[in-house]
């Protein structure tokens, strides 16, 4: 995969996230309830 197809994805993925997280209230709390798990059992 090249640079630019590897940004490409990346920012596609950003995007569509983004989306989710200010539009689908329930994705967006499922999102941050998984990222706050993960942060909390990784903070050490």
């Amino acid at each position: 995969m090249s640079n630019r197809t590897y940004l490409a994805v990346c920012l596609a993925v950003t995007v569509l996230v983004a989306g989710a997280i200010l539009f689908v209230p329930g994705l967006s709390e499922t999102i941050e309830q998984n990222l706050l798990t993960f942060l909390s059992t990784n903070a050490s």
